[in-house]
């Protein structure tokens, strides 16, 4: 049989090894142990992180303490950093992410890191892109691709080149931005992903064409990616709504981009975490409210965004919201307030060129407005000179898109006929690679097999070794001293008392009470019976000592069958002797003990309260060290917990809810909880 078990095994690390073998990084078993739970982690938060940011940084604070190995601990670190990037704390992001590249240097590289590293330069880059840096953001996209080629997750390529290609938009290099969007259109297609993840690239398409004012193809694009709407997360909704109203404010249709602008306004209102993205649809929706004159409204939402992209220091919005204050002004009629816009603005590096144009507009109207027609027409003729140049520009730009589109075409070409060629000669590869890794992997399960029937072997010898020494030592304790004898040669002595009645029941209780104290320590469980009665003999003997106005009361509820419940020995006597001790000796006034049983969901509810002082957390835990029988218990409970993978003991103590002043202690035992050890 030993035989037969031994050859199973082999047989099954040999199937395991065999199906790992197919991984290129090699870690030991608690890294893989590490990062499998850093993976399941990483799905949960991302599941929550826009619905409850909050939360998602709980469970990886709480994952934190868990895990041992550094690249797990790092990893989550840079998944840490990204929950602040929701809530615009663009600081922390920046902060988290240089302890993962300090770390850098000790870690050890293999695919699953290039990942980890892979998402921070992206997330880096999206940092920038919202301070309005699109350069820096372009090096860091520039990173985080050359890190995605060298990992496990090929299907993040796309979602990088959307980036980079956003980040030239923004840069004013639409040839590349069509380039990366393009080039992403192509890593889903080699990647065989689904078509749903093509639609960031569609209207990141439309918005490009739209810049080119190619209206018919930016339109055709804005289409496409509609139609994954309602499949979209609430960032990519938020993106696709604020696009496709800019479309219409550029063909001058500002009644459907205030359509669209509203429902991006709506969607995100309803996340209290996406700051920033509230913040800057209430820019467009101001811009739009000045154009059709909804000026009330207009004030609204410059006020509440100036003073936001103000606090964080977004000098390029903040620059804007002054340009349409100045407009807002003048059709109020204050020009002094105007006036005073003109005078705060002042130029913030690079601006967007359409910026420019309606600056230039706003004020050749205010200089109109107060009759200085030299400045107004000197402000007119830079409207139609850098509308002459943004003309121009735009035609060397489509230009170049056609002729990058034409040369990446060719080169996508010559990458498949080079693909499927490497892809061939990876086929022999692995061929003499698997042969090869078959002969190791017979040599490696060996060798672990004899090493755990090794090391099984000497854990069985140890285990009966330190059975002997405890039971000897028992025995030797015992023989020392015997207790019951103690307890009779006391009882015959309390017998032969001739003082008061009063006192010599006193003093049997005692005697009864020590030597079922005795009974119920030596077992690690006992029927909840036999521990109710034994607090009960407490109560009765430390009646006199709490004093008059004392009410203990111990209660069933109907159905339990309190002996054959087992629950740990002193389970509820010590948390009894704690209430008289720490909450009622000593108390004035009426006195109150209530020792509760009552069936929980698939276990029973003890629950131990009194009216005395309150719990104190600072002054009496255990885990201080103050109280030896709390301290005892939990070192049992938590033993106990340890050998119970599923059902678990929960020992709380708490102050009362109820509205009375006290202190509360509920203990949780399943049904099905073992107590073999």
């Amino acid at each position: 049989m030993k035989q037969g078990a031994a050859m199973s095994l082999f047989g099954l690390l040999g199937l395991l090894v065999l199906l790992s073998c197919e991984y290129t990084d090699k870690h030991h078993s608690g890294a893989l142990c590490g990062q499998t739970f850093v993976d399941s982690l990483e799905v949960r938060v991302q599941d929550s992180l826009f619905s409850n940011v909050l939360y998602s940084r709980s469970q990886i604070r709480d994952a934190l303490i868990q895990v041992q190995d550094s690249q797990s601990y790092y990893r989550l670190i840079a998944l840490y950093g990204k929950t602040f990037f929701v809530s615009s704390d663009f600081d922390s992001v920046l902060y988290y992410h240089r302890q993962v590249k300090e770390f850098l240097p000790k870690a050890v590289r293999c695919s699953r890191w290039n990942n980890v590293l892979s998402e921070i330069y992206n997330m880096e880059g999206n940092v920038w892109m919202q301070l309005n840096r699109p350069d820096s953001a372009i090096m860091d996209y520039e990173q985080a691709y050359r890190y995605c080629l060298e990992g496990e997750k090929l299907q993040r390529l796309p979602d990088i080149c959307i980036n980079m290609a956003d980040a030239y938009l923004h840069s004013g290099d639409l040839a590349h931005t069509a380039s990366y969007y393009r080039r992403a259109l192509f890593l889903c297609d080699s990647l065989n992903l689904s078509e749903h993840t093509k639609f960031p690239i569609y209207y990141g398409l439309g918005q490009t064409y739209m810049e080119l004012r190619d209206f018919v193809l930016s339109d055709y694009y804005y289409e496409l990616a509609g139609q994954f709407f309602d499949g979209m997360n609430v960032g990519e909704k938020w993106t696709y709504l604020n696009n496709r109203g800019n479309y219409y404010y550029y063909i001058k249709d500002y009644q459907e981009a205030l359509k669209y602008m509203r429902r991006a306004n709506e969607l995100v209102s309803a996340h209290s975490q996406m700051v920033f993205e509230q913040n800057f649809i209430k820019v467009n929706l101001g811009e739009l409210y000045v154009l059709t004159d909804n000026l009330d409204s207009a004030q609204t939402c410059l006020d509440d965004s100036y003073r936001f992209f103000s606090k964080i220091q977004h000098n390029s919005a903040v620059h804007y919201i002054e340009t349409q204050m100045i407009e807002l002004a003048l059709k109020k009629g204050n020009l002094r307030q105007a006036q005073k816009m003109i005078a705060r603005t002042a130029p913030v590096g690079h601006l967007d060129a359409n910026m420019l144009t309606i600056r230039n507009q706003y004020l050749q109207h205010y200089f109109e407005r107060i009759g200085d027609y030299r400045h107004a027409y000197e402000y007119l003729k830079r409207d139609r000179h850098l509308d002459d140049s943004i003309r121009s520009e735009r035609v060397q730009m489509r230009v170049a898109e056609l002729d990058m589109r034409y040369r990446q075409n060719t080169v996508v070409l010559r990458k498949e006929m080079r693909i499927q060629q490497q892809e061939g000669e990876v086929r022999a590869l692995k061929l003499s690679v698997y042969i090869w890794v078959l002969v190791s992997v017979l040599l490696v399960v060996g060798t672990i097999v004899i090493i755990w029937y090794m090391r099984k072997k000497r854990e069985f010898l140890r285990e009966r070794f330190f059975q002997q020494i405890n039971r000897i030592r028992m025995e030797n304790l015992r023989s020392r001293i015997s207790p019951h004898f103690t307890f009779n040669v006391l009882g015959r002595e309390i017998n032969q008392f001739n003082g008061s009645e009063e006192v010599k029941n006193n003093l049997m209780g005692l005697v009864k009470y020590l030597r079922r104290s005795l009974e119920l320590t030596e077992k690690l469980s006992v029927p909840l019976q036999d521990e109710l009665d034994f607090v009960r003999s407490y109560i009765d003997l430390e009646k006199g000592r709490v004093g008059d106005g004392f009410t203990p009361t111990v209660t069933i509820e109907d159905g339990l069958d309190a002996t054959r419940i087992m629950v740990p020995s002193m389970i509820v006597q010590i948390p009894v002797e704690n209430a008289i001790k720490h909450g009622l000796a000593g108390k004035d006034g009426a006195k109150e003990l209530a020792v509760c049983v009552s069936r929980q969901e698939n276990g029973v509810c003890i629950t131990v309260a009194d009216n005395g002082r309150g719990y104190l957390p600072q002054v009496s835990s255990a885990t201080c060290g103050t109280g030896t029988g709390l301290k005892v218990l939990y070192q049992t409970i938590q033993l106990l917990n340890a050998k119970n993978k599923s059902d678990k003991i929960r020992f709380d103590i708490t102050n009362r809810n109820d509205g009375k002043t006290g202190t509360q202690v509920s203990v949780y035992i399943p049904f099905r909880f073992s107590y073999d050890l």
